[in-house]
């Protein structure tokens, strides 16, 4: 009366699941990286303490291709630039996304 679905095999399962923790991980540490450095920027934290040489060094990699859009230098408030602000907007849309995604639903054969 009920069909039954094909079973996935588990280490399939342990090994996506291991990318999607590692994935989400990576996610909340550059993120976190990209909020500390904007709470820098708003404090006007002076770039001579070790943890804001720091956390600029973490973060400028990441906001460096951004610099190259026009209005780059633009200041939106205190210290934090429009690149800043755009790759905040750009993190924050992430779980957005995934909350939007395609939902997957089983297939029944």
């Amino acid at each position: 009366m009920y069909d039954r679905l094909p079973r996935r095999d588990p280490r399939e399962f342990n090994r996506s699941q291991l990318a999607m923790e590692l994935a989400l991980h990576a996610y909340a540490f550059v993120t976190a990286a990209v909020l500390f450095r904007l709470a820098l920027l708003l404090l006007e934290t002076p770039s001579r303490l070790w943890i804001t040489d720091t956390v600029y060094g973490l973060t400028d990699p990441i906001i460096r291709p951004l610099r190259l859009l026009p209005g780059a230098d633009r200041q939106l408030l205190a210290g934090i630039t429009l690149p800043d602000a755009t790759l905040a907007a750009l993190l924050l849309l992430v779980p957005l996304w995934m909350l939007a995604g395609p939902r997957h639903t089983p297939r029944r054969h």
